[in-house]
């Protein structure tokens, strides 16, 4: 296995979509209702989505084993936070986790954050997400916020707000 980080291009970001499917029903089946992932994934997932976020700034990275794509990381600036960028999304195929990669790919955010030239990187990550959390902590963030943020439809993203150093 030889794990490579590439970044995408807009042509690519249906390589985002495809692990997302694979990825989310396993992540979030025992936390979100099936409505509730259905339609967080056209929210954040649908390519008109994916390519406005592209033109604005946003980093897209496939994380592949050959040529096979078996992950992605997407960041970005904070807006609300100067000097610090933004995970928006850390995703692995549940055959990687447990391995490594995924903290491979939490030491890569970082240092693209900081070849940026921030000094923090801040995530959002589900409240009831055990595993992700326990990474992230393993990884050095640290909680700085708790957030209801109601994404519409009668449905909220329930999440700790995780920060680390860069």
């Amino acid at each position: 296995m030889e794990i490579k980080f590439r970044k995408l291009g807009k042509d690519e970001l249906t390589l985002v979509r495809e692990v997302a499917d694979v990825v989310w029903p396993v992540t979030f089946g025992k936390i979100l209702s099936q409505e509730q992932i259905a339609y967080m994934m056209e929210m954040m997932y649908a390519k008109e989505v994916m390519e406005r976020e592209f033109d604005s700034g946003i980093q897209f990275y496939g994380v592949f084993d050959g040529a096979r794509a078996v992950g992605y990381l997407i960041w970005g600036q904070c807006d609300a936070h100067p000097g610090t960028a933004k995970l928006h999304k850390c995703y692995l195929l549940p055959e990687y986790q447990g391995k490594g990669i995924g903290s491979q790919m939490l030491r890569t955010a970082k240092d693209f954050a900081r070849n940026a030239g921030y000094s923090r990187i801040r995530l959002n990550v589900n409240r009831q997400n055990a595993k992700a959390i326990k990474a992230y902590l393993r990884n050095g963030f640290v909680t700085v916020e708790t957030v209801d943020n109601d994404i519409g439809h009668g449905f909220f993203m329930n999440d700790y707000v995780m920060e680390a150093s860069v």
